[in-house]
């Protein structure tokens, strides 16, 4: 089974990411393309679509997005736009975005404007956690269910939406089993190889995802990581890190990952929409928009109290020593909630550091240092 599982956590490295997108579309089928973890995927497969994680491969030079993008804005978006320029995401049948912050609005405005990719749509996603704001996305889950349809040229019906609905939650309850595991003082998976395993699953048809866990499960309960070091436990709290080589580059120093607060980990999944078999499409898709609304608190809301008090509540559920944060260089949401982040978790006894960090694995021995620096005060 260790061969099943390296297999499966190899389809989010670079090598790998695309092909099974590529072979999708080879088949004839249509690809779209995400931009945000708060667009729900259940739409798209239920209109018999692949959707999938944009994710840019880890060169050092931008020259053709630096001619569309400012200097010091966010790097997640430069080399995104740089891989549309390569050719990368070619298999691409539409890009969807969300209004997360003003680089990731930027960003779609360019790829629009470019004319690379057939369709484009953005939803504008409110940045506060209330009554009115829930129900104006419902509204706009519903203007992109529309924009999905008009894509694949077939009605989304009440059962194929219960059905995709079904299989995501599916999807996310094997999730919740595997970070289950990570709170064993010797888990199944390094904090780097979950991150593998969910980035995978953004890849990837939810339904070999959750047929090929599912196999998994007996063999991963038994498992466990290869790390010398399981201590002191670490949370890795960052916005669009989807290279598990800074994982790794933490656990070298000595110590386990052994829970996220990322938009590519345990944010993306850990909320479930378990709505109720209807014969409602819209019903549901208020239900998928409630969900994607409510995932847990990333920087660019402004429930920033509420963002302290679930990352305090996973420091005692998983037992962990202390937060790192890894912000991405010039992230402006995290950047405001930093002091505020900082201050409050350290008023809880909660030790915490940050280290900027870019895209691209980069400026390692600087980054090792610190990060060595962080884990030896825990020891």
């Amino acid at each position: 089974m260790e061969n099943e599982l390296k297999r499966l956590l190899a389809g989010s490295e670079e090598p790998n990411r695309w092909k099974i997108a590529a072979d999708w579309k080879g088949e004839g089928k249509k690809v779209v393309g995400l931009l945000c973890s708060y667009i729900p995927e259940e739409i798209i497969h239920a209109a018999g679509m692949l959707p999938v994680r944009i994710m840019s491969t880890q060169q050092t030079n931008t020259p053709n997005a630096d001619l569309y993008r400012p200097p010091h804005t966010c790097l997640y978006c430069t080399h995104v736009l740089e891989s549309l320029f390569s050719g990368e995401f070619e298999f691409l049948d539409a890009v969807v975005g969300t209004s997360w912050d003003q680089d990731l609005i930027r960003l779609w405005d360019v790829w629009k404007y470019l004319e690379k990719t057939p369709a484009t749509h953005i939803l504008h996603l409110p940045l506060s956690d209330t009554g009115t704001n829930r129900k104006q996305y419902a509204k706009e889950v519903k203007k992109f269910a529309g924009f999905i349809e008009n894509l694949s040229g077939e009605k989304i019906t009440a059962e194929g939406l219960f059905r995709s609905i079904s299989l995501f939650d599916r999807a996310r309850n094997l999730l919740h089993r595997l970070y289950d595991l990570r709170k064993r003082p010797a888990p199944p998976l390094s904090g780097s190889e979950m991150l593998r395993l969910t980035t995978a699953a953004m890849l990837m048809p939810i339904e070999e995802f959750t047929t090929q866990v599912e196999s998994l499960l007996p063999y991963l309960e038994n498992r466990e990581c290869t790390l010398e070091t399981k201590q002191p436990r670490i949370l890795v709290s960052s916005d669009r890190l989807d290279d598990s080589r800074y994982l790794d580059l933490v656990e070298e120093n000595g110590c386990l990952v052994a829970m996220d607060d990322l938009d590519t980990g345990a944010r993306w999944f850990w909320e479930r929409a378990e709505a109720a078999r209807t014969d409602s499409v819209e019903a549901m898709l208020e239900a998928l928009a409630y969900r994607s609304h409510a995932q847990p608190a990333s920087p660019c809301m402004m429930n920033w109290a509420e963002q302290v008090e679930q990352v305090a509540s996973w420091v005692k559920a998983f037992d962990i020593q202390g937060v790192l944060e890894l912000p991405l260089m010039y992230s402006r949401s995290r950047q405001m909630r930093a002091p505020y982040f900082k201050k409050k978790l350290t008023e809880r006894g909660i030790p915490i550091a940050s280290f900027e960090r870019e895209y691209q694995l980069s400026n390692v021995g600087q980054l090792r240092t610190r990060i060595g620096a962080f884990v030896e005060m825990l020891q």
